[in-house]
């Protein structure tokens, strides 16, 4: 589903290049759970973001379901992005005004889907997660775990392939942190492919795969499954 061929990623800070990322070679198979690991500055966070069709590499190959997204323009990788990638961050990132019905309905919004279906969608994926009573409210009048369960659904509602999650449960108590992990391994059991950054040990240690980055190379790549 996804191969990364000899990525890089270079920063400028003043006189000085920093590599993000170094040369790195990864493959993900459809359906895996992939935790990434890592001290701080390592380039997990760049990482994500190259997967996510966020930033673009300095030099090498990103294919994701075959395609070279490297020699897409920005439009073509937005449309990607927008239909079959899905994003869950540890600041939630939902827009302040809207209510939790209207945030899950954005990315449907900019698919240009007819109102009348946003709704129907957004409505089901909301129940899903057990915020329909919730619908109507905006996020100051949600709990963190409430938010990230709305963050969620606007991840999952246009039924992305892949779904990445930056810190999930960073800003979140014990209690909430573990539900919204129990969401997102379920999401992964229906099929959705999970990649997920993390600095909890316990939380990296659920996933099926996991992989270290220090200095921005791939320092370790544990528990790989097995191309089909």
């Amino acid at each position: 589903m996804i191969e990364l061929r000899d990525i890089r990623r270079d920063f400028q800070v003043g006189d000085q290049t920093v590599h993000a990322l170094a040369d790195v070679n990864l493959a993900i198979n459809a359906g895996e759970y992939l935790a990434v690991t890592g001290p701080s500055g390592s380039g997990k966070s760049t990482l994500l973001n190259v997967l996510g069709l966020l930033d673009h590499p300095t030099g090498g190959h990103y294919l994701f379901e075959g395609r070279d997204t490297t020699t897409l323009d920005d439009q073509a990788q937005a449309t990607l992005r927008n239909r079959r990638i899905g994003f869950v961050f540890q600041f939630f990132h939902l827009v302040p005004r809207l209510t939790a019905q209207q945030n899950v309905e954005l990315p449907m919004s900019l698919a240009g889907i007819e109102p009348a279906e946003r709704a129907r969608r957004a409505s089901h994926a909301l129940a899903q997660l057990g915020m329909s009573d919730r619908a109507h409210h905006r996020p100051d009048q949600l709990s963190g775990g409430q938010r990230q369960r709305v963050a969620i659904a606007r991840a999952v509602v246009m039924q992305p392939a892949l779904l990445l999650a930056d810190e999930p449960t960073g800003n979140l108590d014990q209690a909430s942190g573990a539900d919204v992990i129990r969401i997102l391994e379920e999401l992964n059991q229906q099929g959705i492919t999970l990649v997920v950054v993390t600095h909890d040990e316990s939380l990296a240690s659920r996933a099926q795969r996991r992989v270290r980055i220090v200095d921005g190379r791939i320092e370790k790549d544990t528990g790989r499954r097995e191309d089909a």
